[in-house]
């Protein structure tokens, strides 16, 4: 199983053709707006989206099942598990999940793994080389005051 892309996002939609829309996709942070730092309340919930590209190459066959945990600086922020079938050598696949409940604890850096099952027992883990940051953004500059010409 070989990572091709992964994508931390706002929101996923599954069109009709079989497209997939991905809302305000995240670069290196995750900005977290308010008017002044002192007026965050932690934890801040977000909703995530995580949008995950493989190709099975078929080294990890029999998977029946996943486990995607999601940290912040270490912590466990998000888990998401379940059955899954994915047949030997399906080639390019896109797997996607959307949590609107997400809690952040803090600022800090993002970590991913994405854990293949057999049977129940871990076959294959995906562990993208993220640099996502969770960080409080700078309160935005005041506005100039409006100035009036006369001519």
């Amino acid at each position: 199983m070989k990572l091709i892309d992964f994508i931390i996002c706002d929101d996923i939609r599954q069109e009709v053709g079989g497209k997939v829309t991905l809302v305000g996709v995240y670069e290196d942070r995750i900005m977290i707006n308010t008017p002044s730092p002192d007026a965050v309340r932690w934890p801040v919930p977000l909703r995530l989206g995580f949008f995950i590209r493989l190709l099975n190459d078929g080294s990890a066959p029999g998977i029946d099942g996943f486990d995607l945990q999601v940290r912040c600086s270490g912590k466990i922020i998000c888990r998401l598990s379940g059955p899954m079938h994915i047949p030997p050598h399906h080639g390019l696949m896109n797997l996607f999940f959307v949590n609107s409940s997400v809690r952040v604890p803090g600022e800090g850096a993002l970590g991913v793994e994405l854990i293949f099952k057999q049977a129940g027992s871990a076959v294959c883990a995906i562990r993208p080389d993220l640099a996502t940051r969770i960080c409080v953004a700078a309160p935005a500059a005041a506005a100039p005051p409006p100035q009036v010409t006369r001519h």
